[in-house]
């Protein structure tokens, strides 16, 4: 039997590597890799949204609109943020007419959040992606607990939800005034708070919270400084800012839920 080892050669640099300890992968096998390696960061399918730049999605959209984003955005592909669902499939996955549609689509179109490609549809990477992001002001969005909150809350407070995303702090996963400041300096925001940022009158702002929280999207916990306020953190199974699996405190506030299975 021939003792001979195969080499690779750079034919540009005449560099040899010994095949015995190197491997070759085709492009298409690559991208499959790094697909891989994205979903497992935390074991689940999830996207990306621009924390800041999702300012701009809510300044233009009524809430409704945001909701269906948010259900739409569960269909990108990853790295391209290409729509894997054709404009007919998303009548049916939205569950609206075609006038209904239309008007929103029209709204995605001038706003540029969904752009046409050679009869492709893209969400724009500047408000939601499916890559490594490359700074941290983003947030992930698990895609089967939104699928499946897609089939238990209104595309409204689904766009509710939505808005409240630019405001989830990085390590408590509490909706506050400065998601980037150290946690002993968290500004929360309590109802009323709430109500003026999603632009709501504040009973419709406190029903809309207690909905999501029999949902367990949220969770409220009481200030102890002042029992009149309450404090409002996001199911990290369902929406999370850090790297890897909640702690042990976010983990046993929203263990009850049925996202975390």
């Amino acid at each position: 039997m021939s003792n001979k080892t195969r080499n690779l050669v750079d034919t540009i640099t005449g560099e040899m590597y010994d095949m015995s300890e190197y491997s070759l992968r085709s492009k298409k096998q690559d991208e499959a890799y790094k697909s891989i390696q994205f979903k497992q960061q935390d074991n689940r399918h999830f996207s990306f949204a621009d924390m800041e730049n999702l300012k701009i999605v809510i300044s233009n959209l009524k809430a409704v609109y945001c909701g269906y984003l948010l259900i739409l955005q569960c269909y990108m592909e990853y790295e391209t943020g290409r729509l894997t669902i054709s404009r007919k499939e998303m009548l049916k996955v939205l569950g609206i007419s075609k006038a209904t549609f239309q008007r929103f689509w029209t709204a995605m179109i001038i706003h540029e959040i969904i752009n046409e490609d050679n009869g492709e549809f893209y969400i724009s990477p500047y408000f939601h992606f499916r890559r490594h992001p490359n700074h941290n002001r983003v947030i992930k969005m698990f895609t089967t607990p939104l699928k499946h909150l897609k089939d238990v809350l209104k595309p409204s407070e689904l766009g509710f939800l939505y808005k409240l995303l630019p405001y989830v702090h990085y390590d408590t996963n509490m909706i506050c005034a400065n998601p980037f400041t150290e946690p002993e300096n968290i500004q929360f925001l309590n109802k009323t708070h709430i109500a003026i940022l999603v632009g709501m009158d504040e009973k419709k702002t406190s029903k809309q919270l207690d909905r999501l929280r029999k949902v367990g999207v949220i969770a409220e916990t009481i200030r102890q400084d002042d029992k009149r306020d309450r404090i409002f953190t996001l199911n990290p199974y369902v929406f999370y800012r850090k790297r890897g699996k909640p702690d042990d405190t976010l983990r046993g506030l929203f263990a009850s839920t049925p996202y975390c299975k």
